[in-house]
């Protein structure tokens, strides 16, 4: 597994990070949790042809959460 992300002030650019922390609100923990679960299923599913999905939160405003599939991500 690799973590990526995006520092806010330069957005542009996509950087391994070696750590990563979740400050939320556990119902937002479990709509991760389910979404996380919804990935894995559609990536042992639909294989090579599920590419990524990105996680949308029910706060106004919050990061994006992206999970994209190793065998497309690493090609």
């Amino acid at each position: 597994m690799q973590i990526y992300g995006r520092a806010q002030k330069n957005e542009s650019e996509l950087e391994i990070l070696s750590e990563a922390t979740l400050v939320a609100e556990a119902s937002t923990l479990r709509d991760l949790a389910s979404f996380l679960y919804r990935c894995a299923d559609a990536i042992d599913d639909q294989g090579e042809s599920w590419e990524h999905e990105h996680f949308e939160s029910n706060e106004v405003v919050g990061p994006h959460f992206v999970v994209f599939n190793p065998d497309i991500f690493n090609a």
